[in-house]
This record gives structure tokens, sequence and C-alpha cells, in this order.
């Protein structure tokens, strides 16, 4: 995925801009990051926005509100397509775009309107429009990528000792172990994987106790995040160590 990754507080600035676009009623489609290529050449830039203005238009005579309104829409969809292709904000306009965000909405409803959530349905359509990258996965895993709350997940603390199954060999024992129980017969290896993630005390493996792992992830993590956290545990396919 192409500029995927920056530090915290673009990727962060970026959340709040996309927040804002969701609740202030923008609902115009603009796929976060997808835009291609082609759509950033200058001719059809200069088609897009010619659209977007007939699509919102700006009649401040004929309805001074809508015109309002629309003027608001189109500025973050505007921003929205320039970091699509490529633009990345300076300093000052990320301090900008926070302040204005941070005026109209708090960090709570921020966080909660980029967060994947917890319906599992809703979380497995979800992680259909992103491609997990296995690389940022372990590094968040291993608390060396923030959270979505900018915290460290702190997996790898109790997954890397005795306190959960080990982190080695994850994906072998849910392909091996825990699909062929008849309680997850309809089960894929993602949905296992997002369940365990999002609803620990779902299942809980033989020897080891509930209530250990935070329930809270769904609130912490945005779906990129997810998909990252699902692509490195399928990534853990070890054979045991008394078949190698």
């Amino acid at each position: 995925m192409q500029n995927r990754r920056r530090p915290l507080s673009y990727r962060f600035v970026v959340g709040l801009l996309l927040a804002v676009m969701v609740t202030s009623g923008s609902f115009w489609v603009l796929a976060q990051g997808e835009t291609s290529a082609d759509a950033c050449e200058p001719d059809n830039l200069a088609l897009q926005i010619e659209s977007l203005q007939a699509a919102l238009p700006t009649d401040f005579e004929g309805d001074t509100h809508l015109a309002l309104g629309n003027l608001f829409r189109l500025a973050n969809i505007y921003q929205q397509l320039a970091i699509n292709c490529g633009y990345e904000p300076t300093e000052l306009e990320i301090n900008a775009l926070i302040g204005n965000t941070l005026s109209l909405a708090d960090v709570g409803t921020i966080l909660a309107a980029n967060a994947v959530g917890d319906d599992m349905d809703a979380v497995l359509a979800d992680l259909d429009s992103v491609t997990g990258d296995s690389f940022t996965g372990q590094l968040l895993y291993n608390g060396m990528e923030p959270a979505l709350d900018g915290s460290a997940l702190g997996c790898s603390g109790c997954h890397e000792g005795e306190a959960a199954p080990p982190t080695e060999g994850t994906w072998t024992r849910v392909d091996e172990e825990r699909l062929v129980l008849s309680q997850f017969e309809d089960y894929s290896d993602v949905h296992y994987l997002v369940e365990s993630i999002l609803h620990p005390n779902d299942y809980i493996v033989e020897g080891y106790t509930a209530n250990l792992m935070p329930t809270n992830f769904g609130q912490r993590m945005d779906v990129q995040q997810l998909a990252d956290l699902v692509a490195y545990l399928m990534s853990q396919d070890q054979l045991p160590e008394d078949t190698e």
C-alpha cells in the first residue's frame, strides 16, 4: 500500500480530518488512500474538482446555509484528495487541522469515529476493504507502533511469556487445532483471529485463564491496524517444535 505509514501526528490528524468529514455530514464517496495514479494527473484532478463543485454548489445568494455547508464539505474533500495524491501537510497545517477539529469534537468522539469497533459482522466486512501489512502488524504487536489512542497494545508482553499462548505458531494452531472444533466449523482463520482479538473471553484455550487479555482492542485500533495485526499473526505458521 502506498504512503500508509507516517509519524503518529500525521496519522492522527488524518483521522481527525476523516472524523470531521463523517460527523459533519460530508458523505461524498472518497476512498481513503486509494486514489489511483491516473486520478492524480492534473487534467483528471481538474475534472474531479469541477464535478465536486457541481455536486456541492456554493450559491450564497440562493441558499446561504447550504452554500456554507457545501463550502465546509468541499474543503474537507479537497484536503483528503490532496493527501491521497501524495501531499504531506506541514507542521503548521497539521496543528491548524488539530485545532479546528478539536473545536468541533472531543478526542473521545474522534477516536470512536475511527475505531474498528467490536461488531464482528461489520468488522469482517470492513476488513475486506483493506490489505494488512504483516511488518506493521509486528510493530503493533511488539509495542513499537502505537495504537489508535497513541498507546502500545502490549500483545507481546503476555504472548512471549507464560500468561498466554505463544506467538510462534499462532496460525498453525488456529488451522490445525481450533478450526477443527465443532464450535468453529463455520469460521475462517481470519474470523477466528479477529474474534480472539476483539472478544478474547469468548473462547479460552485450555490451560489459560480468562479475563487476562484486554477487551477494548476494538476501541483502540482502526480497521487498518487490525488488518495489519491479523496479517502478522497469519504469518506465524511455524511447525510445532517436536515435528521439525
